[in-house]
């Protein structure tokens, strides 16, 4: 393990290189090219705000950034977990050719998707500004949420990547789940709209965990209480683990299994 960890960082010029052609790809031909990073999930936003603030109504001060909080986190997960899912299947040219860490091709779709997130926090923080929110020293807390979002995304990624060498609609299956677990997770809407005796199962949802984590500092001003904190660390720590040993047990047969 610790020799393949050594191996990595020697692969470290391919691994960006990697991640910066798949930026290019994504925007090539594109007249807005990096703005649809800020575009699609604005849209998104900006239709969601309006029907749970003006139609349905939910009673929450400051909905935009609420809503606009939760999404960031729930798009850093899902964003990058539906695209690295394929990392190994779309390089399958490249990897017969020539040998190179398996692990590379996850990880530069998960570094890719992390500089439009970055983007994004961004583009919260203005919103901030432009819907009044308080600005607190809480908010530094966010690069720590965000690299619970990085480790937790890489090691699903490398979990479902494995899967889907395997069996190839496991991309489509992810898709159809993160659409479920969507607005199985509260991210339109405030915990406190659910019926009491429907509140406990969020307990069992891992992404309830890392939306509150990241919107406590943005949207309550203050720190995330200690035991969502642990909760998301040991769900991180947990899947990365996991996802790690299981692409390192799995790569050397992944050759055996393209096509």
């Amino acid at each position: 393990m610790k020799k393949y960890l050594l191996e990595l960082i020697q692969y470290r010029d391919l691994l960006f290189n990697l991640t910066l052609t798949e930026l290019k790809l994504r925007y090539r031909n594109s007249l807005l090219g990096f703005l649809w990073t800020v575009l699609n999930p604005l849209f998104y936003l900006l239709v969601l705000a309006f029907v749970f603030s003006r139609i349905i109504k939910f009673q929450v001060p400051n909905y935009t950034i609420f809503l606009f909080a939760g999404l960031a986190s729930w798009l850093m997960i899902q964003q990058t977990v539906t695209i690295a899912t394929a990392s190994i299947v779309n390089n399958q040219a490249l990897i017969r050719r020539v040998y190179v860490p398996k692990m590379v091709f996850p990880l530069s779709n998960v570094f890719s998707r992390y500089v439009d997130h970055a983007i994004l926090i961004l583009v919260l923080f203005g919103f901030m500004a432009v819907f009044k929110a308080a600005f607190t020293w809480s908010l530094l807390f966010i690069p720590v949420a965000v690299l619970l979002h990085f480790f937790f995304s890489w090691g699903l990624s490398l979990i479902t990547t494995v899967a889907h060498i395997r069996i190839r609609d496991v991309q489509h299956v992810v898709a159809i789940l993160f659409q479920i677990l969507f607005y199985a997770t509260p991210i339109i809407y405030p915990l406190d709209v659910l019926p009491l005796k429907y509140r406990p199962l969020l307990l069992w949802n891992p992404f309830y965990y890392f939306v509150e984590c990241f919107r406590f500092p943005v949207f309550h001003s203050s720190l995330p209480p200690g035991r969502l904190i642990l909760t998301a660390l040991a769900l991180t720590v947990v899947t990365f683990a996991v996802g790690f040993i299981l692409f390192y047990k799995k790569e050397k047969f992944f050759v055996f299994h393209l096509s």
